[in-house]
């Protein structure tokens, strides 16, 4: 089976990836945490996916037959209810917070919910299919597990003595969920964030050590895991510019992955420097805006300054083709207007290469409410204040995820954080 791959973007406040910084920060992030995509949650459904893949071989459902997606949902309405139950949230809440609110509820009269079967490159199996896939717990193109993920499988739906086939054999024949024995243990074992058995644990410290073996640049990511004091500092405002320079501290020594990590600090940089400037655009021509004008100050040429230093420092590399003509041309402007020009160039040609309409058109909008406008004035009334905060602040106001937490997560899961 080959799952179809999946696009998910990024949000800075409404405007949903309006300058293509989601292929180019794949790429710079895959380069330090190529296993995980912005939906990497949990590992934990992961286990749960290779369990459906094992159980579901087990009935003659295999990846290749042109149910199996149904069938890997049948099994996730039912976890997802437990979790639900258990006040988890988890992928597809939404559609299963009514099913647990209900006196009874059986597969039959689930399957006669459409919106449930809705969307199934949605859910476990679309979220998690390609991951799974990066860490060799399933066979390239989602074909079957491998002798890993059959052991993952295997281990995850044993806990404390509870077997998850057992539910999920009474699930498929029909019986009401809610009417099960102590279904409150199946919610508590097997809700999201349940300790692992040590089994469990194994096989991911096992699933960890061979993907270091195979890419030792990023090992010491594994080895040598990012101490919560360092995490700490990428979750407030005030300590955020401190995030990076203590990460290449960390790992002084991995020359090329502190490279790896600086450029992730170097692309998030400029890419808020430009979302900021192209932000701008949009909300100066705004009705609300546009009568009484914004008070710049000498925010223009702080900003464009900043831009073109920005730039330099992320000039495109041979593997890197999204995106990247936009440095090369932001290195060489030097006054603001021409500046503003190229970023909404840029965002225009993004737009109509997916087939959308660009949000600005001349000096009108035409496409409203992508800019949370308010929010973003008293922002820039700030920056405007105090221009030698401007790159720290727009830095932490349209920060990225580059997975050092969901990393972190993995570890403690696996036990070796």
């Amino acid at each position: 089976m080959k799952f179809t791959d999946y696009v998910v973007t990024e949000i800075a406040g409404t405007s949903v990836d309006p300058l293509g910084y989601l292929k180019p920060s794949g790429v710079v992030s895959s380069k330090v945490f190529r296993q995980f995509t912005v939906l990497s949650n949990h590992p934990a459904y992961q286990g749960f996916l290779a369990f459906a893949f094992l159980y579901l071989d087990g009935r003659s459902i295999a990846p290749s037959k042109r149910d199996f997606a149904r069938r890997v949902r049948d099994l996730e309405i039912l976890w997802g209810v437990l979790n639900v139950r258990a006040r988890e949230s988890v992928v597809n809440v939404t559609k299963f917070e009514p099913l647990a609110n209900l006196d009874s509820v059986r597969l039959s009269q689930v399957r006669q919910r459409p919106a449930l079967y809705a969307r199934l490159n949605y859910g476990v199996l679309g979220h998690y299919a390609s991951p799974s896939t990066l860490w060799k717990i399933l066979e390239p193109g989602a074909t079957g597990l491998t002798s890993q993920g059959i052991q993952l499988a295997t281990a995850w739906r044993s806990r404390q003595g509870s077997d998850f086939a057992h539910l999920v054999d009474q699930w498929l024949n029909d019986d009401d969920l809610f009417a099960i024995d102590d279904l409150e243990t199946w919610q508590t074992r097997y809700r999201l964030s349940a300790e692992p058995e040590h089994t469990e644990k194994k096989i991911w410290q096992l699933l960890i050590e061979e993907f270091c073996a195979k890419d030792p640049i990023i090992a010491p990511l594994w080895e040598k895991p990012v101490p919560q004091e360092i995490l700490a500092l990428s979750t407030v405002e005030d300590t955020y510019p401190a995030f990076f320079p203590a990460l290449l501290t960390h790992y002084a020594g991995s020359h090329e992955l502190c490279r790896r990590i600086d450029r992730c600090n170097r692309f998030e940089r400029l890419s808020g420097l430009v979302q900021f400037v192209f932000e701008w655009e949009y909300v100066r021509r705004l009705d609300e805006i546009r009568f009484k004008g914004l008070t710049q100050g000498n925010l223009p040429a702080v900003v464009t300054s900043e831009i073109v230093i920005a730039a330099k420092n992320l000039l495109p590399e041979p593997d890197e083709k999204e995106f990247w003509c936009l440095p090369a041309t932001l290195a060489g402007i030097s006054d603001h207007e021409t500046m503003a020009e190229a970023i909404l160039a840029h965002h225009t040609r993004h737009q109509r290469s997916k087939g959308a309409s660009p949000f600005i058109s001349g000096d009108s909008i035409a496409v409203q409410e992508r800019v949370r406008t308010m929010e973003f004035v008293n922002f820039f009334d700030k920056m405007v204040s105090d221009t030698t905060k401007l790159v720290d602040a727009v830095q932490w106001r349209y920060h990225r995820n580059w997975h050092f937490g969901r990393a972190h997560e993995w570890q403690r899961y696996a036990g070796v954080a």
